[in-house]
């Protein structure tokens, strides 16, 4: 498995059946997806809950 690289943007896009997301890492390196709409309701509350926790752990 390849390092983890750093998150540059995140662009997002509604295409017929869903989104498009445009992902840009650090080293220039470009990931477009895309995802339906309960992909990315299920993806924002896992975002939520991370950062719920890291705000309940003080962070």
């Amino acid at each position: 498995m390849t390092e983890p690289k750093k998150l540059v943007r995140v662009l997002t896009t509604e295409v017929p059946g869903g989104y498009e997301l445009v992902i840009e890492a650090d080293d220039g390196r470009v990931i477009r997806v895309v995802a339906t709409s309960r992909q990315i309701e299920a993806l924002a509350r896992q975002f939520t809950k991370l950062v719920d926790d890291e705000e309940q752990a003080g962070g």
